[in-house]
């Protein structure tokens, strides 16, 4: 088949070298073809394909020494990029090997030529050593990632192919491979975690003593036996202690308030000793006799006109609570008999939070768990399931994706999910996690350089891998290798 290259119509441009000469990292050659034979006569070794940032270079050397030319005709080599699957390619500049008697012609006749560009023209001397090094630079697009170098022979420099002047050279994937600096997280000797809850208890009017039928205080002990239950209940887990705070409202004077709110606490602590056989110690408890901050939070989102001035007043006035709270009924009555009805009984309030530590995984319990119940595992025992499988895969992904929903604001986590991401060549998202980092180490730095390089932006890309190899971080350097 004849190719659009190959027509003679074309001036001759010589020693063609595409968009520059540049220093290049070479990316995954395979040289499977150290050294080919072409039916010409020639040989072809160092064939290879290399890619630096946006550009793919081709090179190889070209000893013509053995090629038989009739001193009338010219023979083109004629290098061809092309997709492992076929579907793209592109021809390069070929190399034309001319007889005398042609080369004599030529110079007489320079439009004459064979081919739109030629890389260079030499004529052919017998008994003499002669090599072409051959290299030429393009711009890179996709399809060259998984691509093969060839060589086209037109053994009659008339524009046909002959059967089996096919030759290939040499495969590459020049695709950006980026090297990334997984962080193995800090052992966590002991996951001490809690489960929090609140309660709104009923007690009659001035009273400390807990009556469990009373109004709503069947479903609200219930919550507080519930949470206590789910953690008590667990095999993994082992309570280590219980905190109550109890919460009085402003309404009233701060000594009564102070009583109610300590003796209701102590009431709860030892209704749950009672019903557990806890032991004093296990239950610690404190209290606040008003709850002045529920009140600003509820006064902050509420609907109410004069809002503003009521925090400011809150802010600004008096700083005896008594007086505070008297003042608040005349200055603001209706806003006052408002919060009575629907933010007061809210502040009367006891926050518990129910400590325990749970039990360490072995990999197999731990690689169940990170699908059913990942919050129980440590980013550590994560990070070891991770590494049972192929970087990359779903499954790596997968438990990278799980630690930092787990774990949103650690810079570990987020380093790692990153870094999945970026395997993937999904920089955009990855760049999401970094920025939740508050850590300039040589890892993530590294990463954001490598999803710099991903979006093109060479400048911050060579700035962030920069401070990586400040960092003596050994990742680094294959990266800014692509960078040169």
């Amino acid at each position: 088949m004849r190719s659009k290259s190959l027509r003679r119509h074309a001036i001759m441009k010589r020693n063609l070298l595409l968009f520059g000469l540049l220093g290049s990292v070479t990316l995954c050659v395979a040289d499977v073809y150290a050294q080919q034979t072409l039916q010409s006569g020639a040989v072809v070794t160092e064939s290879a394909i290399t890619r630096q940032r946006d550009s793919v270079t081709v090179s190889m050397t070209i000893d013509i020494s053995e090629i038989q030319v009739k001193s009338q005709n010219s023979i083109l080599l004629h290098p061809r990029y092309i997709q492992s699957d076929g579907v793209g390619s592109v021809y390069l500049p070929p190399v034309e090997v001319m007889g005398r008697t042609r080369h004599i012609y030529f110079q007489r006749n320079p439009d004459a030529v064979y081919s739109d560009e030629v890389y260079c023209s030499v004529v052919k001397k017998s008994k003499e050593t002669q090599v072409v090094h051959y290299k030429v630079t393009l711009p890179y697009v996709e399809w060259m990632d998984h691509s093969r170098l060839q060589i086209v022979e037109d053994l009659c420099g008339c524009g046909k192919v002959s059967p089996g002047a096919l030759s290939n050279l040499t495969e590459a994937d020049v695709s950006f491979e980026p090297y990334l600096a997984y962080v193995v997280p800090e052992a966590e000797v002991v996951k001490s975690r809690d489960l929090s809850g609140c309660a709104y208890l009923d007690f009659r009017l001035n009273r400390t003593n807990i009556d469990p039928g009373y109004r709503e205080n069947p479903v609200e002990l219930k919550r507080i036996i519930s949470s206590i239950d789910t953690v008590k209940n667990d095999k993994d887990f082992t309570i280590t202690s219980i905190e109550l705070c109890g919460y009085a409202s402003p309404e009233g004077s701060y000594q009564l308030n102070e009583r109610l709110a300590k003796g209701r606490t102590n009431a709860l602590r030892n209704y749950l000793i009672d019903k557990y056989g806890f032991t004093d110690s296990f239950i610690k408890s404190s209290y606040e006799p008003e709850n002045w901050k529920g009140l600003v939070e509820y006064l902050r989102s509420s609907n109410l006109s004069d809002k503003e001035a009521i925090l400011a007043y809150i802010e600004n006035g008096p700083s005896d609570v008594d007086v505070k709270e008297r003042q608040m009924q005349i200055k603001f009555p209706d806003s006052y008999e408002e919060l009575l009805k629907n933010c007061y009984p809210g502040l009367r309030r006891t926050n518990y939070r129910i400590n325990y530590v749970i039990k360490s995984f072995n990999l197999e319990e731990a690689k169940k768990l990170v699908r059913t119940a990942p919050q129980r595992l440590s980013l550590q025992e994560m990070f070891a399931v991770a590494q049972t499988y192929e970087p990359g895969s779903d499954d790596f992904n997968y438990v990278f994706d799980v630690a930092v929903r787990m774990y949103p604001h650690d810079d570990t986590a987020n380093i790692n999910a990153a870094n999945a991401l970026l395997e993937q060549g999904r920089a955009k998202e990855a760049l999401v996690y970094l920025d939740k980092v508050k850590s300039d180490s040589p890892q993530v730095e590294n990463a954001r350089g490598v999803a710099c390089i991903l979006l093109k932006d060479y400048e911050n890309a060579r700035l962030h891998i920069g401070k990586a190899l400040e960092g003596k971080l050994p990742e680094a350097q294959h990266n800014m290798n692509f960078l040169k």
